[in-house]
């Protein structure tokens, strides 16, 4: 006698497993292509000593920019401090209501003009 098979079931899951893999893609997306424009700051793209293929930010200016809620710059919410020839330190978050505190050029290392 032939083995009768049974209905299978549709998986426990629904399609949840398939729509989150979905959704952590389309977020991923998002925020690879969320980068900060690159005219926005006194930094260039060069080469680490250590490597040549590894690339690092570098601060070309001495600065202290604050970051404000709002227009009326009562605010902060965000920093950012750069010290010549080394990488940017960030805190809060950057808004388009800044305020340089200070900025200096660097001795050696000609600022990018755009």
């Amino acid at each position: 006698m032939p083995k009768q098979q049974l209905p299978r079931a549709p998986h426990s899951s629904g399609g949840t497993m398939r729509r989150l893999l979905v959704l952590g893609l389309t977020a991923i997306g998002v925020q690879l292509g969320c980068g900060g424009d690159a005219a926005e700051t006194d930094m260039e793209m060069r080469p680490n000593s250590t490597s040549q293929e590894l690339l690092l930010l570098i601060c070309q200016t001495d600065h202290l920019v604050v970051f404000y809620s709002d227009s009326t710059r009562t605010t902060v919410v965000g920093d950012e401090r750069c010290y010549c020839d080394s990488t940017p330190t960030r805190t809060g978050r950057r808004t388009p209501y800044s305020e340089t505190i200070f900025l200096e050029e660097c001795p050696g290392l000609a600022p990018t003009r755009q």
